[in-house]
């Protein structure tokens, strides 16, 4: 049982690290191709709509076909798109190719990319599911949403010391690292019997008792992708920092903020069994606190509580919906649910740039503040289903 848990946790972690590694050297790498900031911006969102859209079907494939053939489906497919993105990118580098050509091959790679990666996490977290019980269901999460929180925060960390030696070699990364993640399923990840011989039961995605944790889980994703996207330009306006300490002292946060989810995951791991609603609810209230303490106190040390604050948060908030959401669906429908938590985290990254940057230019508060009323309100709703809960459960002792 603990090698299939390293083998699911290595393959999400390998699957975020492959999402996030091209971030970074996106926006230099497209000025030296000679192309232009919107074109960055296209490139990364073609990507996250392609995983918004690809989580479900994935998902249901994995009920369908099992676990393990579309994990390492999905591990070729990437390896294929990374190694035609790199193609590409290092055509345009050498002026093979350039202007609207470049353009169209670099936006239907990271399509591509987009395409197989949720292939990933939601197999992944579905052959979890298969393995646990509800009571350990949670300590099975916690480990996929470590993974998660792992890759998001080492993924820019890895390509930042790759694009040192050249801006090609974090996709050079990208390409290699899907050939040591499928070695890896194979060895450690056994296969299992397809969980739906026939069509399993559709799910929606607002049916009563599910409707809650996949709503959670888009208001802390739209949360964790607005904080990594106006951070910097927050930090950098009321501090009145420089470019290079911006850069510093933002990476510091996120770091704090990256240790402090994993830190939590890994005691929820130990905990396993927490009530998922009860889990939100607390990581809803330490997101209000730290958004609070961002928009009322503009000060170095302050930010960084903010961020150990909003770390501990998500992390709780990210267990606890993919939890929840595991155990309000029956077993065959497990790839199913996977898929739709990966569909809700993927409409989270498009939309949550445009709304954070859109906010932001009118008033810089206005991002922040706006996430600590979403908070709020889902901390009183999470509070009341809880409630209700513990009532209707006296009612019938």
């Amino acid at each position: 049982m603990g090698t299939i848990r390293f083998g699911l946790f290595f393959s999400v972690f390998i699957a975020m690290v492959g999402l996030m590694i091209i971030a970074p050297v996106m926006p230099p790498l497209v000025r030296e191709l000679g192309l232009s900031e919107i074109h960055s911006g296209l490139i990364i969102s073609l990507g996250s709509v392609a995983m918004a859209v690809m989580s479900p079907l994935w998902g249901r494939w994995s009920d369908r076909y099992g676990r393990r053939p579309v994990i390492v489906a999905g591990f070729v497919g990437m390896f294929v798109s990374y190694v035609f993105f790199t193609g590409v990118a290092y055509a345009g580098l050498q002026d093979v190719l350039s202007g609207g050509l470049l353009l169209a091959l670099l936006l239907a790679a990271r399509t591509l990319i987009g395409v197989f990666i949720p292939a990933v996490p939601s197999s992944a977290q579905a052959y979890m599911a298969d393995v646990t019980d509800e009571r350990d269901r949670s300590a099975g999460m916690a480990l996929i949403g470590a993974a998660n929180g792992l890759g998001l925060v080492l993924g820019p960390a890895i390509a930042g010391v790759l694009a040192l030696i050249g801006l090609i070699w974090p996709l050079y990364a990208g390409a290699l690292l899907p050939l040591i993640a499928i070695a890896a399923v194979l060895l450690a990840v056994p296969n299992r019997k397809a969980a739906a011989i026939v069509r399993s039961p559709r799910i929606h995605p607002l049916q009563h008792g599910l409707r809650i944790y996949l709503l959670s889980g888009m208001a802390v994703m739209l949360c964790i992708v607005s904080l990594q996207v106006v951070g910097g330009f927050y930090f950098q306006d009321l501090l009145s920092l420089t470019t290079k300490e911006t850069a510093r002292f933002v990476s510091f946060g996120l770091m704090i903020c990256g240790i402090a989810m994993i830190a939590t995951q890994g005691l929820l791991m130990k905990r396993p069994q927490r009530d998922p609603r009860r889990t939100m609810l607390w990581g809803a209230l330490l997101l209000v606190w730290s958004f609070a303490l961002m928009l009322l106190f503009a000060k170095l040390t302050v930010f960084y509580a903010a961020y150990l604050f909003f770390g501990i948060g998500s992390g709780l908030m990210m267990t606890g919906f993919m939890t929840g959401a595991s155990l309000a669906v029956s077993s065959d429908q497990q790839g199913g649910i996977a898929g739709l938590v990966g569909m809700v985290q993927g409409l989270a990254a498009v939309v949550a740039p445009l709304l954070s940057t859109g906010l932001y230019r009118i008033d810089v508060h206005l991002p922040y503040g706006l996430a600590a009323v979403l908070m709020l309100a889902l901390s009183g709703t999470l509070l009341a289903v809880t409630l209700r809960r513990q009532n209707s459960i006296t009612e019938t002792q």
